[in-house]
């Protein structure tokens, strides 16, 4: 008989039994806030770092101060009603934790966008979600205009420079060199709803409509409720903290991984901030470079990222120089290589890999930091997150067999907006289908094998991409690597991978050698192309599908 929570017996005592309190699945992330205001007062809750080290603060009481002065100017002079859909389309700014508070102190909807989206996919997003008002940073703004006059919503521009001194202010739009002059500003919004009265914030079960990617097909909003954010925010809280690590007031995490997506959305923003901890927003990470003054000014005690964030850090000469004090780094949205996860370790401390989806509001599993920490694995499941692995079949699976991922929690979506169809394939009986691969150890601990999609079958084997770019990524001169399967008359699938290098010098064919050393012969890539560069999400993951799609 197969145990069905065998991670359990991993937990610490403070973990066993657990259950979230039913009251704080009533609540509502509105009144945060106010209670934090309260709480840390005057301290610092973001701070925007710009490439040439400028910062600009706002305290928790600025934060609830501004964001109340939103949510009035929502109310009252777009006149929007509970449960209309306001879309955020912003870089890791100032405007952000003010607008998604403003918002949902008003009962209104979020939709975050993502700012590299082209005209065509803001328009889907926004006629799919039925916004009723876009906020956009100007750097943006070419795009957006055309989309909203289309659809007839109102449109409310930001600028980087809108929190710093006036002077300093210009001289950031100058260098934007972006006209957004006679457009609606954020800053003369929050100045209007400053005279208005907010005399109570309004509820609404639904926090977010958030888009899951769209890289490889249409994109599909997930329906977030507070309940959702609720949930996993405790979950994800009491299982660090279970563990023996804690998250402090004042605590400065480095916020590279944009705020639009649902890793930093959870972790850097909310998690951290009801935490009293301190963000430090990064509205453009590239060149790497544009990271060294928030190290240097800051005692960043925390970080986030996907592997090609902190592969790309480790040959950095300033972070190598001057490695941070970290309590722990956190890998997610992608694989972290082994390679990567040991090099960072050596010079920086532990990193902490985990998983989990937009349809589980970001948290399924997360590696427990110190000695319970397995580098290779994505950790344990969260407390009060149930995981099940089915075979082809439909059984579940034995440990160390793969099988599709399953998920049900209090944190777990319970649909798609506007889906009917896919809501049919992807939940059912209580559980939500992930379309991983995942592989189950008898402690409990999970390991994310590949996506269902991205499975190769070479003359019927199965060939998981991970564990081949795992190979090729222990090559020294090797930086980036992406795997897929292409056609093949002989053997149904053959294996293709896309190379960027660190250097020159290396051949095609000495990697492929480096392969029939490590792998058994069905798995070693039958072709190696070359790029400067390989295709990425705005997150960093490496986008297989577009590789994929190249003849």
């Amino acid at each position: 008989m197969i145990e069905s929570r065998p991670w359990e017996r991993r937990y610490p005592p403070a973990l066993k039994n657990y259950q979230l309190a039913p009251e704080l699945l009533l609540g509502n992330l509105a009144k945060l806030p106010e209670l934090l205001s309260e709480r840390y007062g005057d301290s610092a809750a973001f701070t925007v770092v710009l490439p040439n080290g400028l910062t600009a603060d706002l305290s928790f009481r600025q934060v609830h101060a501004l964001s109340d002065q939103f949510a009035a100017w929502l109310i009252h002079e777009q006149k929007m009603q509970a449960g209309e859909v306001v879309a955020i389309q912003l870089p890791n700014s100032l405007h952000y934790p003010v607008a998604v508070l403003g918002a949902w102190k008003a009962g209104l909807i979020v939709t975050n966008v993502n700012p590299l989206y082209t005209e065509r996919e803001v328009r889907n997003q926004l006629a799919d979600s039925g916004a009723r008002l876009l906020i956009a940073c100007d750097l943006f703004v070419e795009r957006a205009v055309p989309v909203v006059q289309e659809l007839g919503v109102p449109l409310l521009t930001t600028s980087l420079g809108d929190f710093f001194a006036p002077e300093v202010g210009r001289a950031i739009a100058a260098q934007a060199g972006v006209d957004a002059n006679g457009l609606p500003c954020f800053v003369d919004a929050l100045a209007l709803g400053a005279r208005l009265a907010l005399t109570a914030y309004r509820a609404n079960p639904v926090a977010l409509y958030q888009y899951t990617g769209g890289t490889t097909g249409r994109s599909k909003g997930a329906v977030l409720t507070h309940a959702n954010l609720q949930a996993v925010l405790q979950m994800a809280e009491d299982y660090i903290t279970g563990f023996g690590m804690h998250f402090e007031p004042g605590d400065v995490i480095l916020t590279v991984p944009p705020l639009y997506h649902i890793f930093a959305f959870n972790f850097n923003f909310l998690l951290l901030y009801r935490s009293g901890g301190r963000n430090l927003l990064i509205p453009n990470p590239r060149p790497l470079s544009n990271l060294q003054p928030a190290f240097e000014q800051f005692p960043v005690r925390w970080m986030t990222g996907v592997d090609t964030l902190f592969a790309g850090l480790l040959a950095e000469p300033w972070l190598q120089a001057n490695p941070p004090q970290l309590k722990a780094a956190v890998s997610g949205g992608t694989a972290l290589r082994p390679a990567t996860g040991e090099r960072w370790r050596a010079l920086a401390g532990q990193i902490l890999e985990g998983y989990g989806l937009t349809e589980s509001s970001c948290f399924v599993a997360f590696n427990p930091p110190g000695e319970h920490c397995r580098p290779g694995t994505v950790g344990l499941p969260l407390p009060g997150c149930d995981v099940l692995l089915r075979d082809a079949d439909g059984k579940a699976c034995a440990p160390g067999e793969p099988g599709e991922l399953l998920i049900r929690g209090p944190h777990v979506v319970g649909s798609y907006l506007n889906r009917p169809d896919e809501n049919r394939e992807a939940f059912y009986d209580g559980w939500f289908n992930t379309g991983d691969i995942a592989v189950m150890d008898e402690q409990g601990y999970l390991r994310i094998v590949d996506r269902k999609k991205d499975l190769i079958l070479v003359s019927g084997f199965n060939v998981y991409p991970n564990e081949v770019e795992d190979v090729l990524a222990e090559h020294p001169d090797v930086a980036e690597v992406a795997v897929v399967g292409v056609p093949d008359d002989s053997t149904g699938e053959a294996i293709r991978a896309f190379v960027a290098l660190r250097s020159a010098g290396v051949s095609a064919e000495q990697l492929i050698l480096h392969c029939r050393e490590r792998l058994t012969a069905y798995k070693v890539p039958r072709q190696i192309l070359f790029r400067e560069q390989l295709p990425k999400s705005p997150v960093g993951k490496i986008l297989r599908a577009e590789l994929r799609a190249e003849q």
